[in-house]
């Protein structure tokens, strides 16, 4: 799947890649982008704006990757100063943040600090991504809603820019750890087993008409993350 960069607009620069950036010091958290800036950036207003019923299968994450491997990204700390102090943005899980947009702190204009040692760059992804399943039982629609969803909100959101990006067609499940879990769809014609590649990885693409039928579908363990995908 192709992915959004820090600093570029988040609909406009899905083909783009991602950006390095060069984060301040550790030893006193240091300036590193305005709150607002960072917001913008990732379309993330855009994104909370839609309508929660239009995006209630979706997530828009953020990716945070050390360049230097001896960085654990878990590690990083993200502070935004703003007018009532200071409060963490969120927590870097696997390196993975996600938070809503604050419309008080964009329009004061507060000020996002960072933990991670001078000189250092930071690889920064937004990810086009779906809600985990709770349960190791779910719907076939409700693992798959998530990619007419962002189709929608991409072609709703993007404008023009639209015919620049990718029309997602699938989901990329991710393990934790790769032990060649499963996921099974049990339609009528018969059950069909996908399961997890040496990175712990499968992807699913999406069938109009199981979505119609939308059978049973079963997970061996529950996903550390699911992505739409272009397959």
């Amino acid at each position: 799947m192709k992915k959004t960069a820090l600093l570029q607009p988040l609909l406009a620069a899905v083909a783009l890649g991602a950006v390095f950036l060069s984060l301040p010091a550790r030893a006193e958290d240091r300036e590193w982008v305005p709150y607002k800036k960072l917001v913008e950036s990732l379309y993330l207003d855009k994104f909370y704006a839609v309508e929660p019923k239009q995006r209630d299968h979706l997530r828009l994450l953020v990716r945070l990757e050390p360049v230097n491997k001896a960085i654990v990204s878990s590690d990083i700390v993200l502070t935004v100063a703003h007018a009532g102090g200071k409060d963490k943005l969120g927590n870097v899980v696997d390196g993975i943040l996600e938070f809503a947009p604050n419309p008080a702190w964009i329009k004061e204009d507060a000020m996002i600090y960072t933990s991670l040692p001078k000189g250092e760059k930071v690889r920064v992804d937004a990810l086009f991504a779906a809600r985990t399943p709770e349960n190791l039982q779910t719907s076939y629609a409700d693992l798959m809603t998530s990619v007419p969803q962002w189709n929608a909100v991409i072609k709703e959101k993007a404008g023009m820019l639209r015919f620049m990006l990718p029309k997602f067609n699938g989901v990329a499940i991710h393990f934790a750890k790769p032990a060649g879990q499963t996921v099974q769809v049990l339609a009528k014609e018969g059950a069909k087993t996908y399961t997890a590649d040496a990175k712990g990885d499968l992807k699913i693409k999406l069938d109009d008409a199981l979505m119609q039928g939308n059978p049973q579908v079963v997970l061996s363990e529950r996903p550390r993350m699911v992505e739409v995908d272009e397959l």
